[in-house]
């Protein structure tokens, strides 16, 4: 698994487009991630401080997603935005979950890039 110096290596290496990407699948994660904090049999919630963590994630992510799709300039730079969303002190089965994700989900878009990129020489 990844740690986050190698998760912002990562997302650095990725085009605007591949960026926005890969936000928007994280912030689907975040909702799988979130269903662990409810109650199992009922409608409540286990967990409420993770749900607010995550629910907190989901909200920066997404803003930096509309500041990219908007191309703004005064956006979290690169590194900042990697670590907002994936560094959590106070909770680190959460941190080690998004790590996890995030690791799967550059995996799966980086597959992705070098396919396109087979087609794109192949045409």
């Amino acid at each position: 698994m990844m740690n986050v110096q190698q998760a912002i290596e990562k997302f650095r290496t990725f085009s605007p487009q591949e960026k926005m990407d890969m936000l928007v699948h994280l912030a689907h994660a975040l909702t799988i991630l979130a269903r662990d904090t409810y109650i199992v049999t009922g409608e409540g919630v286990a967990e409420p401080a993770r749900l607010r963590r995550i629910t907190e994630v989901q909200h920066r992510l997404l803003g930096a997603l509309i500041a990219l799709m908007k191309q703004e300039t005064t956006r979290y730079p690169d590194e900042v935005l990697v670590r907002l969303v994936l560094e959590h002190s106070d909770d680190q089965g959460l941190q080690d979950q998004l790590l996890e994700t995030f690791h799967h989900l550059t995996a799966q878009l980086a597959a992705v890039i070098t396919s396109q990129r087979h087609r794109a020489d192949g045409e």
